[in-house]
């Protein structure tokens, strides 16, 4: 994920570290069932146009997949990504057995022996040609000074749990790689830990904001990394937005530097990937019906969501709500553009989590042809017209797609069970 490593950072201060847990806990075996499969054309058209960003941007060499069309550069949180959608078409069908343990092996060996820095964890960047460690520039980062996010290595981590849960041969190969890593540091005293370099010093952070903190925290369960502090007690308030409740976090960027936009990708990804607990059901479904009132009111179709951009900033997130504003999308510092859009991988995903909501079918059917059929799918289109489509191609909306697509194909089963 490009940026929310900036957007989604709070200073705390940092006690010392303890060892980290082994890895003791098994994972849950995906039960044996019908392969998956789509059954409807737009479905399989769909699934295969996205499966074309992966077999442009797979590097043979090391395995990684580049987080932004030809570009040879990519962080944790998109190769999580990039795992959850290779598994996701080897499931519908996409890629052969064959295929598929040749690139997972490929990137399972980068993974044995890729450079880490002395902090024993995974840097924020690489290149996905070399596994080269960069900076979030793309410039070279060979002592890996940029630090570590938890978010993203919690997405990372979480890839490699469902590889190992549902492909036994490579759970010890799996388990050795992420003994090389000291994932203890993601955590402290219950929230989220990561780190942002400051004065040629690398100083630790509490990381994450509502939505995006209890979705990592709850993937990191699955390596026995409980941050119950980020589950169970974030900063928030209940707010009235056009006569809906939804829980805000307090943390904005006025008060701590860091954006609280209320959007759909962490919500989305938790109950795709995770299934969402009953605690944040309504939180869900408010969010989604207030974005289906909007549409109502104004005949914008509306699905907000975190997304690059083709044109500058290249980055926003854009939520229903974010630093004392309504919709509002902002950059990772804090500011505010007006640069509205219909998120492809949130249509997508809607679709496939309310499959018999008519909204849902509007959503995807703005969303089904926004696509280059040799490259993939782009991210989505302006809500002002004369803006056009978003041509911004990325993983995580090619990969979110196939994820969708798998999660219906399973009969509306989270990927992770």
């Amino acid at each position: 994920m490009i940026s929310v490593l900036a957007s989604l950072l709070m200073t705390i201060s940092s006690p010392a570290i303890a060892a980290p847990p082994r890895l003791t806990q098994e994972p849950d075996r995906i039960a044996t069932r019908t392969p998956p499969r789509l059954t409807e054309e737009p479905d399989r058209i769909a699934a295969r146009t996205a499966w074309k960003y992966f077999e442009r941007n797979w590097d043979q060499k090391t395995g990684l997949v580049n987080s932004v069309d030809d570009l040879p550069w990519t962080t944790l949180w998109d190769q999580g990504s990039a795992m959850l959608g290779i598994h996701s078409a080897h499931q519908l069908g996409l890629i052969s057995e064959t295929r598929f343990n040749q690139r997972i092996e490929t990137l399972l060996r980068t993974l044995e022996t890729m450079p880490i820095p002395n902090t024993q964890l995974p840097n924020k960047a690489y290149d996905t040609q070399t596994a080269a460690m960069l900076n979030l520039d793309s410039s070279p980062d060979p002592s890996g000074k940029s630090g570590w996010s938890a978010l993203d290595m919690s997405r990372f981590l979480l890839g490699l749990y469902v590889l190992q849960a549902n492909y036994p041969q490579h759970q010890n190969r799996i388990h050795r790689i992420v003994d090389r890593w000291k994932i203890s540091k993601l955590e402290k005293d219950g929230w989220l830990m990561g780190s942002v370099p400051e004065k040629g010093q690398l100083k630790l952070v509490q990381e994450g904001r509502l939505g995006y903190e209890q979705y990592a925290a709850e993937s990191l369960k699955k390596w026995n990394i409980n941050a119950t502090e980020a589950i169970n007690n974030p900063p928030q308030t209940q707010i009235e937005i056009e006569g809906i409740t939804l829980n805000v976090d307090r943390r904005d960027f006025k008060n701590s530097g860091a954006s609280n936009a209320l959007t759909n990708d962490p919500y989305f990804l938790w109950a795709l990937e995770l299934g969402l607990p009953k605690a944040a059901q309504t939180q869900v479904a408010n969010l989604m019906k207030l974005q289906e009132q909007r549409f109502q009111r104004t005949g914008i179709l509306t699905a907000v969501n975190e997304d690059s951009l083709d044109r500058a900033p290249y980055f926003l997130y854009y939520g229903v709500f974010a630093n004392s504003s309504l919709w509002q999308p902002v950059t990772a510092h804090g500011r505010i553009s007006n640069l509205r859009f219909l998120s492809t991988k949130a249509a997508f995903a809607w679709k496939a989590l309310m499959p018999s909501s008519g909204y849902g079918d509007r959503l995807r059917q703005a969303a089904q042809p926004l696509f280059d059929a040799k490259r993939g799918y782009f991210s989505g289109r302006y809500e002002n017209s004369q803006d056009g489509i978003n041509e911004a191609m990325n993983v995580n909306t090619n990969a979110i797609i196939l994820e969708s697509l798998l999660y219906q194909a399973r009969g509306n089963r989270p990927i992770a069970h």
